[in-house]
């Protein structure tokens, strides 16, 4: 191996070989020539660098599903049809009460004794079952039912009224007073309760309360309590010939709320 010193060596016999001529020149290139060769040889291996690829790109996450929202949904508006004008076949109270207001006595009936059977502690139909009958003449069932109907829900004024015109026509007219009596004193109160408690008091020949009744019907514009006023004007007996204003009824504004 041709270290420093042998390289040394080489360059001394360079200066004392340098006027011998030409040959010693060569032989001396030579030798240097040899030492590079072997030095070339001998050098050290270079590192081999090993093949560096290049960062594989971080791999692109998968886009989300696009969650697309439902369609905004109108809530249905509820209509709610009056009794009278539309009756739901699922609703036989209602189509009693229809069928009652157009004289349809039996069907009305079928249909009232549905909704007691249905409904059994709701007042209005044992009140509208007792209208029923007693349009059909059942006095007495009539009178059971208004009974009923009292009983669960005592703020009825229909009922009593209605329990009231009942015994009137069974010609009971003191327990006809208590009941309409009642009924006045409830609300919602009718021009043709005053009237049937005027009627009830001149059956009894209190004329003086007949009056003061029919004149509270009478501002209710009842027609009937306006002819019974006119009819004892001044008369202090009366032959008990009071005509008695049979319209029974629920009411528009029925106050039971039992179902």
């Amino acid at each position: 191996m041709c270290n420093s010193a042998k390289i040394q060596t080489v360059t001394r016999g360079v200066s004392q070989l340098a006027g011998r001529g030409v040959l010693a020149t060569i032989m001396l290139v030579a030798g240097l020539a040899a030492c590079d060769d072997i030095a070339s040889k001998t050098s050290a291996p270079r590192p081999t660098v090993a093949a560096v690829e290049p960062p594989k790109p971080a791999p692109v996450p998968a886009p989300l599903p696009v969650v697309t929202p439902p369609p905004e949904t109108k809530k249905d508006t509820i209509v709610v049809d009056k009794v009278d004008e539309d009756v739901l076949p699922s609703d036989p109270l209602a189509a009693a009460r229809k069928l009652l207001a157009d004289g349809e006595d039996s069907k009305a009936l079928k249909q009232a004794k549905l909704a007691v059977a249905r409904t059994p502690n709701r007042s209005g139909a044992w009140n509208t079952l007792g209208r029923v009958q007693l349009q059909m003449g059942r006095r007495k069932e009539a009178l059971e039912s208004f009974e009923k109907a009292i009983e669960l829900n005592p703020e009825n004024s229909y009922a009593h009224n209605n329990a009231g015109l009942a015994l009137i026509y069974s010609k009971q007219y003191d327990e006809a007073v208590e009941e309409l009596q009642q009924a006045v004193e409830l609300k919602p109160v009718e021009g043709y309760m005053w009237n049937n408690l005027g009627m009830a008091y001149e059956q009894l020949d209190r004329l003086e309360e007949a009056r003061e009744a029919y004149g509270k019907a009478a501002e209710m514009d009842s027609d009937k309590a306006k002819e019974s006023m006119a009819r004892l004007e001044g008369v202090k007996s009366v032959v008990r010939t009071a005509k008695v204003d049979s319209q029974t009824t629920d009411g528009k504004r029925e106050t039971s709320s039992t179902q």
